[in-house]
């Protein structure tokens, strides 16, 4: 029996896959959909609308990001709480067991086969789409670069985030301190690995695509309250843009990488995050 009714939403929507920038654009908590299957997942409606289970913004500032590059776009059109597209599919926190603190009633005690039809039918096809849009630049004879479009919340516990923008990488951060170095020319607080430390954490498109084809690539992350409707949405994605055409003019990042990957130790990441929350609790960064 299928996840999915024939009248829900396709697991993403693809833009201008033959759009001729070299960017490719992934924004994969761009929806709040629930399949009416999994009744919410326990949840109230208006959890939706929150941070843990959409990144407010974010869907808005790739549509714009496409539009003025001319590049191809993929954005999840289910919540990150049915399945986070940006985790391996091992990941402890794919199938979210909370929210914040709070339980995720759907996501608890989940047998293998509740699992596998969130997989077959919304992450595999969205992990497959978006390494065809790969496998069409490279056979095309260019270098493609993925930025992966996301937002975070102001506030994290007790501790008030002061960046506005900022950029995560692993082990080839060329594009990201390229555009760091542009958003704090202008006077903005911009975050490196922040607020999350990417060399630490395993995620999707930065990892499993960029990473293992070695392509130059970052994770952006606007502020949610910089980006909560149309017009400043565009506007950053504007600066985004500008400074992305530059890159792409100068072609000095646009290479594909060639120094050590980083290994990944599940242990270091789940004392990391554990101690990134605690010293949040504090109001400490």
């Amino acid at each position: 029996m299928s996840l999915l009714a024939p009248d829900e939403p396709a697991p993403f929507d693809v833009l201008r896959p033959q759009g001729d920038s070299t960017v490719v654009l992934t924004c994969e908590h761009a929806g709040a959909y629930v399949p009416r299957a999994l009744n919410m997942l326990g949840l109230l409606p208006d959890d939706y609308g929150c941070h843990y289970a959409v990144d407010i913004g974010a869907r808005d500032v790739t549509l714009y990001l496409s539009e003025l590059l001319n590049a191809p776009a993929i954005l999840g059109n289910y919540s990150r709480l049915v399945v986070d597209l940006n985790r391996d599919i091992d990941h402890p926190t794919t199938f979210a067991p909370t929210a914040e603190g709070k339980p995720v009633p759907g996501n608890l005690d989940l047998n293998e086969q509740d699992k596998a039809a969130r997989i077959s039918e919304i992450y595999d096809p969205y992990q497959q789409a978006l390494a065809g849009l790969l496998d069409r630049a490279e056979a095309a004879g260019t270098v493609p670069l993925v930025i992966s479009v996301h937002s975070f919340t102001p506030v994290f516990f007790n501790f008030h985030r002061p960046w506005e923008i900022a950029f995560m990488y692993a082990a080839d951060g060329r594009l990201s301190q390229s555009l760091m170095a542009r958003f704090s020319a202008r006077g903005y607080q911009v975050g490196d690995n922040e607020p999350y430390d990417h060399r630490i954490l395993k995620g999707g498109a930065i990892n499993r695509h960029a990473g293992e084809r070695r392509l130059p690539a970052t994770l952006v992350e606007f502020r949610n309250d910089m980006i909560s409707n149309e017009k400043d949405a565009f506007f950053w994605a504007k600066l985004l843009a500008d400074d992305l055409q530059e890159i792409l003019a100068e072609g000095a990042v646009c290479t594909y990488y060639k120094g050590l990957q980083l290994p990944y130790d599940p242990e270091k990441e789940r004392t990391y995050f554990a101690d990134l929350v605690q010293r949040a609790k504090r109001g400490e960064p």
